[in-house]
């Protein structure tokens, strides 16, 4: 058997919670619970039903006969199960099972698509560093020319950006912008240097 089933932490509040013997049997109940309609053997089993006995749940839930008996007549009396017989077995209902299970579900189906969603919201939010900034000229001017660039040809130009200073960095991007090339040349690092080197003062008689 697969699958999972919700319980909401109120539950600790309900009036059979303390006692370990019946909330037993009534999670082992909510675990064999169908959790869709189904046939078996000519009779339409709804949802929140289980064929079982008492010596069925006695071996599963390694309670005695007795005790399994006496919650379930506790379940019954506060209207959590009803009880029918039939002749394939014991039909035990859980009252409410598609009202607190399938809404549940449904909620947790919402939920991936929420915090995708948040997830999403806080990457598209969060800050770029300087070097992405300015990389933001290029990307620009490549969609311009219809040469969009890659997610890993991005990757690959920030790698090799975190070599150079931010100066050095706006220059070559700057310098390929003006001349219209289509690729950046970080080869003449004595041209990217001087950018960053102020020329020395000479006066103009000397």
């Amino acid at each position: 058997m697969s699958g999972w089933i919700k319980l909401h932490r109120q539950i600790i509040d309900w009036e059979w919670f303390s006692d370990t013997t019946t909330f037993r049997v009534f999670l082992q109940l909510l675990l064999k619970a169908n959790h869709k309609e189904k046939k078996y053997r000519g009779m339409v089993l709804k949802i929140g039903t289980v064929i079982t006995s008492r010596e069925i749940l006695s071996f599963e839930t390694r309670l005695s006969i007795q005790q399994v008996r006496t919650a379930l007549d506790k379940l019954k009396s506060t209207n959590e199960i009803t009880i029918k017989t039939s002749s394939q077995g014991t039909i035990i209902e859980v009252i409410n099972y598609a009202k607190y299970q399938l809404v549940t579900n449904e909620v947790t189906i919402k939920e991936p698509t929420s915090n995708q969603q948040v997830t999403t919201n806080k990457n598209e939010k969060k800050e770029k560093n300087e070097k992405e900034v300015i990389l933001d000229s290029w990307i620009e001017y490549r969609k311009s020319a219809k040469k969009t660039l890659t997610q890993q040809s991005i990757k690959s130009i920030l790698v090799k950006m975190e070599k150079y200073t931010n100066e050095q960095c706006k220059f070559v991007i700057n310098k390929s912008i003006e001349q219209g090339w289509q690729g950046l040349f970080w080869d003449n690092i004595q041209t990217i240097q001087e950018v960053n080197e102020p020329k020395k003062w000479k006066a103009p008689w000397s």
